[in-house]
């Protein structure tokens, strides 16, 4: 089922009433449950992102009494596209993808004539070439939430907690809640973010249906559950995800020679919501044979007809934008993928428009 993102009811009107709170300012929207939670003025704010913990899977894997069930407030909705680059720096930045410039695993950077894989920062198509300058950081650079609320709330402390890729990160989410205690044992004012990888990785390798996956979620509901035993009442824990994930059958695309002799430069973006350049004149053409062999399974949209949709939200347009949208975007709004590079064995995924990669919860924990 298809599944647009509602951005009244999302991972960024949760940063949107975290921001107000702080006195920092935002145009979007505040989550009424939220915003009334935090004029209690808990002295410890934390925001836990749980990274692909969809609806779908925690309805499938956990008991209803589940800590994550037992206190999650509603299910609310990721942005568009629904997939860690874009969601992630939704939440940290407060922006949606047309105004953060973030929007997938893949995005061309015309200076540079290149493919970038953004977190990598090397060619996606060619891992050998490195960029000696980190390209998110010159080009996609943005104060995060916790900067802003430095900024208007400077009685405030801010920590981000992060896994081990991180300079100073962590090698599990048990050692980041043993962090997170640490810094509540002070009366000073703080507001804590925490990034883990799971339960996404697993549900690429395994599937969401998976025993691997099942586990991983039990775990991390028992971290989850062990640690808010030791809060104390001036907490307010707050646990979402940046988008669900669905099983997926794969089309090789670079198999599909017709279609690439009409590409201007190779497939961007993701697997589940790519982005094409075309070869002058052949637009019609590429339309043409794209909905002849994949319309069942993608919604083909130009440029204009994405941003017209708001997809990618509303507010200021991010200045590397038109450049890093393509003619067209397919979006998947069943169970397929494209298959973009010989490396990629996955069996589920996400950044398409179904319900599964779309609702995430919304946990609110105070004792």
């Amino acid at each position: 089922m298809i599944l647009y993102p509602d951005y009244k009811n999302s991972i960024l009107n949760v940063s949107a009433t975290l921001l107000k709170h702080y006195h920092a300012p935002s145009i979007y929207a505040s989550i009424p449950e939220l915003e009334m939670e935090l004029q209690k003025n808990y002295n410890h704010v934390v925001l836990v992102l749980l990274d692909g913990m969809g609806k779908n899977i925690i309805e499938e894997h956990l008991a209803k009494d589940a800590f994550l069930n037992k206190h999650n407030k509603k299910w609310i909705s990721s942005i568009f596209p629904p997939t860690t680059v874009a969601a992630t720096n939704a939440v940290l930045s407060g922006l949606p993808p047309i105004s953060s410039g973030y929007l997938g695993w893949i995005q061309y950077f015309k200076k540079e004539n290149a493919n970038v894989a953004v977190f990598l920062n090397h060619d996606y198509y060619h891992p050998e070439v490195k960029f000696e300058e980190l390209l998110r950081e010159k080009y996609l650079k943005y104060p995060t939430i916790y900067e802003q609320i430095q900024k208007y709330s400077p009685d405030v402390n801010t920590y981000e907690l992060f896994p081990s890729f991180r300079e100073n990160g962590f090698h599990s989410f048990h050692d980041q809640g043993n962090r997170l205690l640490e810094i509540h044992k002070t009366d000073l004012k703080t507001f804590t973010y925490v990034y883990w990888t799971e339960p996404d990785m697993t549900e690429h390798d395994f599937g969401i249906h998976s025993k691997e996956t099942a586990k991983v979620l039990f775990d991390l509901n028992t971290e989850l559950e062990k640690l808010s035993e030791e809060l104390s009442d001036d907490v307010l824990m707050i646990v979402i995800a940046d988008h669900g994930l669905v099983d997926v059958e794969a089309y090789d695309l670079l198999a599909d020679k017709k279609m690439l002799s009409k590409l201007l430069r190779m497939p961007s973006m993701e697997p589940r919501a790519t982005n094409f350049f075309i070869k002058p004149f052949l637009k019609n053409s590429f339309k043409r044979h794209f909905n002849k062999m994949y319309s069942k399974h993608f919604m083909l949209l130009s440029k204009k007809e994405l941003l017209d949709s708001k997809l990618l939200g509303t507010g200021f347009t991010h200045p590397l934008l038109y450049d890093f949208l393509g003619d067209f975007i397919a979006i998947a709004i069943d169970k397929y993928m494209f298959k973009l590079g010989a490396h990629n064995k996955f069996l589920a995924h996400h950044a398409g428009l179904t319900k599964g990669e779309m609702e995430v919860p919304f946990v609110l924990f105070h004792k």
